[in-house]
C-alpha cells in the first residue's frame, strides 16, 4: 500500500503547492546570488506550471537536457567558482528547479520537499537573524504539511487538516530542538571553516586616515559594535574606543608603522573594568577596546605596545571578545623607535605653519604648557568643526590652520600633531571611536560609525603617553553628545543629540529601534554565539553545575530521548482520546442496563445489545437506539466530531432504565 502511493500521480493542488514553497523558500537567496541565477528558479517553475501543467505528463526529455546543460553553464559563468557557499546554493537552487519540471509521482514529491529543507537550511550560511529563522520556521511547517499531504489517500488538500497536523509536529520538535541547543557540548572552535569572502562585511574604519576621510564615515548611523559592561558604564568623557595608531605622514595621508613590537599588556592606573565587545562585519581586523587596553583573556588576538588590539583574519561575521580596560596605564621610558617616529615630520611644512610652532614654544616653559597653549588656540581661534570642510589642496595643515579653519576631528588632531613635532614633543594620532549610546531596554553601549573620531596623544615626561582631544577645544559637546548628522551642506556646523524628542510618535519610533537592537545583541550573545563559555554560564544558572564534557552528551541524548517519548506518548493520547472517551461512556452504560437485571456478555455486540435492551426496557427503546446507533457512528466511522462525543456523553449520562 505504502509503495503504490509513493507511485501514485500527483494532484495538481500539490504541483502547485510544492513550486510555490520552493520559490518562497529561496526568495531570501536573491541578495546572495546574481540576478539570472536567482530568476532561474522562478523560470523554470512557470514553465512548467504553464507549458506542461498535467502532473502526468512533465517536460519531455529532450527539453530536459536542454535545459539541464544551460543551467548548469548559467552556474559556472555567473557563480564565483571561489566563495564554496555562492556556487553551492546556485548549484542547489537551480537543480529545485530541474526537479520541479520532471516531477510526475508522489516520490518526485519527497525529493522535492527535501530539496526546500536543504534550501532552508542553506540561509544560515548567509544570515542568522531572528527574522530570518521565524520565516525558516515557517517555510518549515509549509513543507512539513506538503509531506503530510502526500501521505493522503484522497487527491484534495483539506487545508486545516494539513495546517494543524503541521503546526503540531513543528510546535512538538521545539523543546527538543531547545534542549539539544542548550545541553550539546560546544568546542572552542568551529568544526570547519567557511570562506566567507572578502566582500561580506560592511566597510569600517581604514587603519590609515587623510583630512575627510573620518567626517565621511561619520555621516553612516549603521552599528560599528556594542558593548556589555560587567559594572557601571564609564562616563562620555572615558569612552574612547582605540582603534589604530598612526605615526607616519606625508603631510597628507596618515599611516600606521607597521613594526610595533608585541605586547603582554598594560600595568593599570586606577579601577580595571571588565566588558565585551560585539563587533559587525568589518573586512578589518581591528577591534576597539576603551582607552587603555590591558588586556583579553581570547586566544588568537594581538595586542602591541602602541595598544592596538587586532584579530588575526579579518572580520566577516558579527563576533563577541571579553577585554579589560583601566583609566590609566603606568608610564613607562619612551623608547628610540619611538622618540624616531613621534617626531617624524614632511618636507613641505610651510614657513608660517613653523612660526605659529615656535611661538606655542615660546608660551609654555614645559611641554604640557605648549599643549594648553595649542588647545587655547583651537579655542579662541574662530574654528568651525563640520562633516564637510572644504576641501584641501597642496598643504592640508597649512591651508586649516590660517585658510579655512573648518574641519572635522581628523582636521584638529592632525594639525595639532604637526605643531607639538614642530614644538619637538613626540606625539601621534589615534583612530577609533568616542561615545556611544546607551540602550534602555539592554543597558548595552550602541557605538556607530558617526561615533568615529580621531586624537591625539603626546609624551609627556613624568606621565607618559597623554591623550589631548583637540576637537573638544573647539566642540566640547562632541565628547558629551552624539552627532546628528542633519545638515551636511558644506561649511555648516555639526548638531548634537542634546536629549529624546518631545514628540511621542519619535519617543515611540526611538523606543522600537532600542528594542531591535537589544533583540539583535541577545539574539548573538545566547544563539548564534552561544558558545562553550556561555553554555556554562547557563548551565550555572540552571544549577546543572556538574554537567560538562561527556556529561553534556549523555545528558542531551537521554533527554532527547526521554522528550521525544513524551512527545510521542502524548500524541497518542490525544489521537485516541476521542474513541476512549466513547468507550468509557459506552462501558457506563452496559453498567447501567446490567444494574437493572440486564445480562450482558463480554461477546455481545451492539446490535444483539440493542436487541436485548429494548425487550428489557421497552419505555426506553427510542434513547436506547439512539444511544447505540450513535456508538456505532462514532466507533466505526470517521474522525469523529468532538460536538458528537460529547452529544453521546452527555445522552449516556442522562439515560435511566426503569
Amino acid at each position: 500500500m505504502k509503495d503504490l502511493l509513493i507511485l501514485k500521480p500527483l494532484s495538481r493542488p500539490l504541483l502547485w503547492l510544492t513550486a510555490a514553497l520552493l520559490v518562497l523558500a529561496a526568495i531570501p537567496h536573491w541578495w546572495n546570488m546574481s540576478p539570472l541565477v536567482s530568476a532561474s528558479l522562478p523560470l523554470l517553475v512557470a514553465m512548467r506550471l504553464l507549458l506542461w501543467p498535467a502532473p502526468e505528463k512533465p517536460a519531455p526529455r529532450p527539453v530536459m537536457l536542454a535545459l539541464l546543460l544551460a543551467s548548469l553553464v548559467l552556474v559556472l559563468y555567473q557563480a564565483d567558482l571561489t566563495e564554496g557557499r555562492q556556487f553551492g546554493v546556485a548549484l542547489l537552487v537551480v537543480m529545485a528547479g530541474m526537479k520541479v519540471l520532471e516531477m510526475k509521482t508522489r516520490r518526485d514529491l519527497y525529493v522535492s520537499v527535501f530539496l526546500g529543507y536543504f534550501i532552508l537550511i542553506t540561509l544560515f550560511l548567509f544570515y542568522q537573524s531572528p527574522l530570518l529563522t521565524f520565516y525558516v520556521l515557517l517555510m518549515s511547517t509549509g513543507f512539513t504539511g506538503l509531506l503530510v499531504a502526500a501521505n493522503q489517500t484522497r487527491d484534495s488538500l483539506p487545508w486545516k487538516l494539513l495546517l494543524s497536523k503541521a503546526l503540531v509536529m513543528v510546535l512538538a520538535s521545539i523543546p527538543v530542538m531547545i534542549l539539544l541547543f542548550v545541553l550539546f557540548p560546544r568546542l572552542d572552535g568551529p568544526l570547519w571553516t567557511l570562506n566567507l569572502g572578502s566582500g561580506s562585511g560592511v566597510t569600517g574604519m581604514s587603519d590609515n586616515i587623510r583630512m575627510g576621510s573620518i567626517s565621511n564615515l561619520s555621516q553612516s548611523t549603521e552599528v560599528a559594535f556594542r558593548v556589555r559592561f560587567k559594572g557601571e558604564i564609564p562616563p562620555p568623557p572615558q569612552r574612547y574606543w582605540r582603534g589604530m595608531v598612526l605615526w607616519l605622514t606625508d603631510g597628507r595621508n596618515w599611516e600606521r608603522e607597521e613594526s610595533s613590537p608585541p605586547s603582554r599588556g598594560f600595568a593599570p592606573l586606577g579601577q580595571a573594568v571588565e566588558y565585551e565587545i560585539t563587533m559587525e562585519p568589518s573586512g578589518q581586523p581591528w577591534l576597539f577596546p576603551l582607552d587603555h587596553i590591558l588586556g583579553s583573556p581570547v586566544t588568537g588576538l594581538s595586542l602591541n605596545q602602541d595598544g592596538e588590539l587586532s584579530t588575526i583574519k579579518p572580520i566577516h561575521t558579527r563576533k563577541t571578545y571579553p577585554a579589560f580596560s583601566a583609566p590609566g596605564i603606568r608610564p613607562r621610558k619612551l623608547q628610540v623607535r619611538e622618540w624616531q617616529l613621534g617626531l617624524q615630520l614632511p618636507e613641505d611644512i610651510t614657513p608660517r605653519t613653523r612660526r605659529l610652532a615656535a611661538q606655542l614654544r615660546g608660551q609654555g616653559a614645559t611641554d604640557r604648557e605648549v599643549v594648553q597653549a595649542a588647545l587655547r588656540f583651537y579655542n579662541q581661534e574662530a574654528f568651525i568643526y563640520t562633516l564637510q570642510p572644504p576641501l584641501l589642496k597642496n598643504n592640508p595643515v597649512d591651508e586649516f590652520l590660517f585658510s579655512t579653519r573648518k574641519g572635522f576631528c581628523e582636521h584638529y588632531a592632525t594639525s595639532f600633531v604637526v605643531l607639538m613635532r614642530l614644538a619637538d614633543i613626540p606625539s601621534r594620532v589615534v583612530i577609533g571611536y568616542q561615545g556611544g549610546e546607551r540602550n534602555p531596554m539592554g543597558g548595552h553601549l550602541v557605538v556607530r560609525q558617526s561615533d568615529a573620531h580621531a586624537w591625539a596623544e603626546v609624551w609627556l615626561e613624568d606621565q607618559g603617553w597623554v591623550r589631548v582631544d583637540p576637537t573638544a577645544a573647539v566642540a566640547p559637546e562632541r565628547i558629551e553628545h552624539s552627532i546628528t548628522a542633519s545638515d551636511y551642506a558644506t561649511g555648516a556646523p555639526v548638531t548634537f543629540h542634546l536629549g529624546d524628542s518631545p514628540e511621542f510618535f519619535a519617543r515611540m519610533a526611538k523606543n522600537m529601534k532600542w528594542l531591535r537592537d537589544n533583540l539583535q545583541l541577545n539574539w548573538h550573545y545566547w544563539v548564534v554565539g552561544f558558545n562553550s563559555s556561555r553554555q556554562q554560564t547557563l548551565l550555572q544558572k540552571l544549577g546543572l553545575d556538574d554537567l560538562y564534557g561527556y556529561r553534556l552528551g549523555v545528558a542531551a541524548a537521554l533527554g532527547a530521548m526521554i522528550l521525544g517519548a513524551v512527545t510521542f506518548l502524548l500524541g497518542m493520547r490525544r489521537r485516541s482520546h476521542g474513541k476512549d472517551r466513547v468507550h468509557q461512556a459506552y462501558l457506563r452504560f452496559q453498567r447501567k442496563l446490567r444494574k437493572s437485571g440486564l445480562e450482558i456478555s463480554p461477546t455481545t455486540g451492539p446490535r444483539d445489545l440493542l436487541k436485548i435492551a429494548v425487550r428489557r426496557c421497552p419505555q426506553q427503546s427510542a434513547d436506547i437506539q439512539a444511544i447505540v446507533g450513535q456508538y456505532m457512528a462514532l466507533r466505526y466511522g470517521k474522525k469523529p466530531r468532538k460536538d458528537m462525543v460529547s452529544s453521546f456523553c452527555k445522552r449516556v449520562r442522562k439515560f435511566r432504565c426503569s
